[in-house]
């Protein structure tokens, strides 16, 4: 088994007005990475690229050891994938929902769901649309974990949540990777939750990587020069090119 749940290795895309160059950066098994960057800095636009959702114009992409673009149905049955939106069918109830989603994958759990549900206190027969915000998180979280997989992906999962609703989930990320087995990339603009969880921290600016390793030793390297330097820090200083 390979050390790395995901590999990107100078992968680029070009859309009108935006340019994503040579993004590289590793995630090591058993380990949360923190991908943090500015507004309009490419997160969603890389992680679509690692989900195949969008296709790189060069570069290689490598999850759970595997090529996505030649594996992809079988690797997907192994992420847990949270988008920043949560597209649901609003008419729908929870449960109908889970029994949809949960044709898609082999390892699906039905009383792991049951579980998630009853955690994060969510109905499972009240409609979709009935839900709050945060629910409808907490619902899209149990989603991704009810099939157990390998490699979880969030898009801003945290973004607008209430402070206990965040801890919560934050509290499951550093649960899911307990094993050493299993990974975690973090996208989210709240630095604070990436200095609670994040092993691994890498920051993107304008398209490209401005910044990839462990937490400690990036933040180590800033408090040479400012004792009190925080993520936060980190991401202003390379966002106004002090890279």
């Amino acid at each position: 088994m390979s050390d790395s749940a995901l590999v990107l290795d100078n992968v680029c895309k070009r859309y009108p007005g935006f340019d994503l160059q040579n993004v590289s950066f590793e995630l090591p098994r058993g380990y949360i990475m923190g991908f943090v960057g500015p507004n309009g800095s490419g997160k969603t636009t890389t992680i679509r690229m690692i989900m195949s959702l969008a296709r790189p114009d060069s570069g290689r992409i490598t999850v759970l050891s595997q090529q996505m673009a030649e594996n992809e149905i079988r690797l997907k049955q192994r992420i847990g994938y949270v988008p920043e939106n949560h597209e649901f069918y609003s008419d729908m109830t929870v449960a109908w929902t889970a029994q949809f989603v949960g044709r898609h994958y082999p390892t699906w759990s039905p009383e792991r769901l049951r579980e998630l549900l009853e955690k994060y206190d969510v109905n499972p027969r009240k409609k979709v649309g009935a839900l709050s915000k945060g629910t409808k998180a907490k619902l899209a979280m149990a989603l991704a974990l009810a099939h157990q997989p390998e490699l979880l992906i969030l898009d801003e999962p945290t973004s607008g949540l209430d402070p206990i609703v965040r801890r919560e989930l934050l509290s499951d990320l550093l649960e899911f990777v307990a094993d050493g087995d299993r990974s975690v990339l973090f996208s989210t603009h709240i630095t604070s939750d990436l200095e609670r969880v994040a092993d691994y921290i890498t920051l993107i600016v304008d398209g490209r990587i401005a910044a990839s390793d462990e937490r400690e030793t990036l933040l180590e390297r800033a408090r040479a020069s400012n004792p009190t330097a925080s993520i936060e820090d980190l991401l202003w200083a390379c966002a106004k090119g002090g890279r």
